[in-house]
């Protein structure tokens, strides 16, 4: 399916089905060391935090390829499965130029970053 066909749907089942935080594929990534963990975290929280602004945003569909291509990799990469699944799909999209569709874009992100922070947590103490 081309992007140029690719019509986004912001709610889709397949995410229920993915993890939040995949704890198992986070620590054979981190090989179980606790404080490189703890600073992955980190650097991702606070990339989700520049993410979360940015999405607010109206933007290029270049800037948001970017924006959301980046993001996907980040969030596989720590075990934030729900998050790239998220991701990826908007990358597909393009950028939403709707004020409407980014709002409701940036409340699905935030439901899942807040969801993210909170299994995280104990990596985090």
């Amino acid at each position: 399916m081309s992007a140029v066909n690719y019509k986004l749907s912001v709610t889709q089942p397949e995410l229920v089905q993915r993890l939040t935080f995949d704890e198992g594929h986070f620590s054979r990534q981190t090989f179980g060391d606790p404080d490189l963990q703890r600073e992955i975290i980190q650097l991702f929280l606070g990339q989700v935090k520049d993410a979360r602004n940015a999405l607010s945003r109206p933007m290029t569909t270049t800037a948001w390829r970017f924006l959301t291509h980046t993001l996907k990799g980040a969030a596989a990469s720590v075990g934030a499965s729900r998050m790239a699944q998220m991701a990826s799909e908007w990358e597909l999209a393009g950028s939403p130029q709707d004020p409407a569709l980014r709002d409701e874009i940036l409340m699905a992100f935030e439901a899942e970053a807040k969801a993210f922070g909170e299994a995280v947590r104990p990596f985090c103490d």
